[in-house]
């Protein structure tokens, strides 16, 4: 165990499946839960969020330390016999552990609480104050909530086209069958998995969340694909239930489920087959009818901030929202500012190189230079940079030397309510071309093209240990904003980066 694992000093624990009684005798004191407020949900994300836990004053108290700081990933969860100052207590002492984890590492007011239920919120500020440890509440996105009826019959117009999508899929597939998922459904499953990954940057076109944190929508990805992995190979000691979807012998969806209180079920996750239409529909329906018919609600987690989550989510028209907030006290102002990024001259690039935008015709060369500059879990498809081409959210370059594509830049962007923001999706020289300022030129053209567009920050993703690039991005003016650990995998460490870039222009 490295110095920078937080197992054994502050006395916290791995979690394991033994813990699970603890777990369900705290859960059992609250009166509505969330989608995070479970047993099944902390362990399958165990490994993706290096979660661990520990009993503090009568509260079953869960800290993350998945992104190198140490918080709490919930509200602190009450024992039958925890009182209002043992809550007191248990928060100071949390704050206290998280402090100088945080402090060693040169993270102040990173100590947080997060996915805190209306309920736990309640609790907390009765506790909490002027004489007392003072936080301030955030908004998260909150569980978005069905009834289940409505859900199995997918009834009104509202719904119209969940059902003829539904419709669609059975008429398309008239062989379907559906079975409770099993250890032997893993292999397949897995299979599934790797597909829907693969082709999710180019689903979601590229969008990132609603608060500015852009490196999240790859990082949750990641992470979520080990929590399902986790569910798969635990399925039976957690002892959820699940359903799978096959056409023939090919798995077109798997889905996974809990009952979160007897008058609310919850979905812990869902996959299907990124281009097999109506198999959502109709597996949600299908789970829902089968599984989930004796229970008035269903609960489907909340969006993640990520705008086509939040849309697909809002289509199936929900009841009511959970909120969720995250807890933390007043940062001082001077914490919160960012390095001014210097101006700099950009390089200028070798007479036989020229850089223009990117064409659907170029995809084959620049999946060429992707699958050499990258892991095979990592790199663009040929299929995926075409779609980046096509994407009116996307701004895709190509340098071009001695009439061939010698690397390439594409750059998503992101209207917000007030402004907008640049990322830049991937960086890549081909190997016998490097050294020419060829990478600068791409990125100092789509930083300009970025801040024409109205744009105000750009941000970006990088291996820790990719010294050369990460120097040409602070030459370029970006800075760190935070260390990512295991982002591009088991001990492979990323670094977010953050360009403020001056003088963009208003674009209506």
């Amino acid at each position: 165990m490295s110095d920078s694992e937080p197992e054994g000093q502050p006395g916290l624990d791995l979690i394991a499946i033994t813990d699970r009684p603890a777990f369900e005798h705290a859960l059992r004191r609250l009166a509505q839960p969330i989608s995070d407020y479970s047993f099944a949900n902390v362990f399958i994300w165990n490994a993706a969020l290096k979660l661990y836990w520990r009993r503090i004053h009568h509260h079953v108290c869960v800290f993350a330390n998945g992104t190198g700081d140490l918080t709490l990933m919930l509200a602190p969860l009450p024992e039958p016999d925890a009182t209002d100052a043992d809550l007191r207590r248990c928060l100071d002492e949390a704050f206290e552990i998280m402090d100088a984890y945080n402090g060693a590492r040169g993270l102040p007011n990173r100590s947080r609480i997060e996915y805190v239920s209306d309920e736990m919120l309640e609790r907390i500020s009765a506790v909490t104050g002027p004489s007392a440890i003072t936080l301030a509440a955030t908004p998260m996105s909150g569980d978005y909530i069905y009834p289940v009826t409505s859900m199995i019959d997918l009834a009104g117009g509202p719904l119209k086209s969940k059902r003829k999508a539904r419709s669609k899929f059975m008429r398309e597939h008239p062989d379907h069958r559906v079975e409770t998922l099993t250890d032997r459904h893993n292999t397949a499953c897995l299979a599934l998995l790797d597909q829907w990954h693969r082709d999710a940057d180019a689903v979601h076109d590229g969008q990132v969340t609603e608060d500015e944190s852009h490196t999240m929508t790859a990082v949750l990805r990641k992470r979520e694909r080990l929590a399902c992995e986790n569910a798969l190979v635990h399925r039976e000691a957690l002892g959820r239930r699940g359903m799978v979807l096959y056409d023939g012998e090919a798995m077109l969806g798997f889905t996974r489920g809990e009952a979160l209180s007897p008058v609310q079920a919850s979905i812990l996750f869902e996959k299907t087959a990124p281009d097999c239409d109506g198999a959502p529909q109709f597996i949600f329906s299908e789970f829902c009818r089968l599984h989930w018919a004796d229970y008035p609600e269903i609960n489907v987690g909340d969006d993640w901030g990520i705008p086509t989550l939040r849309f697909t989510k809002e289509s199936y028209r929900p009841t009511r929202r959970l909120s969720k907030y995250v807890l933390a006290r007043p940062v001082p102002t001077e914490a919160m500012t960012f390095t001014a990024a210097p101006v700099v001259e950009p390089l200028a690039i070798a007479p036989t190189v020229a850089v223009r935008a990117a064409t659907p015709a170029d995809g084959h060369a620049v999946a060429r230079i992707e699958a050499v500059s990258f892991d095979p879990a990592d790199a663009f498809t040929a299929r995926q940079v075409r779609r980046l081409i096509d994407n009116r959210h996307a701004l895709s370059l190509v340098a071009v030397a001695d009439d061939a594509v010698a690397g390439w830049c594409v750059a998503l962007r992101r209207q917000h309510r007030q402004h907008r923001s640049g990322r830049i999706y991937s960086l890549a020289v081909a190997p016998e071309q490097r050294g020419r300022g060829i990478a600068e030129s791409l990125l100092t053209r789509a930083i300009d093209t970025l801040r024409a567009q109205g744009v105000r920050h750009v941000y970006l993703e990088v291996a820790a240990d990719n010294a050369p690039a990460i120097a040409l991005y602070r030459k370029l003016g970006f800075v760190t904003v935070r260390s990512m650990p295991d982002y591009y995998g088991p001990g492979a460490a990323g670094t977010s980066m953050r360009l403020a870039i001056a003088n963009t222009v208003p674009v209506d």
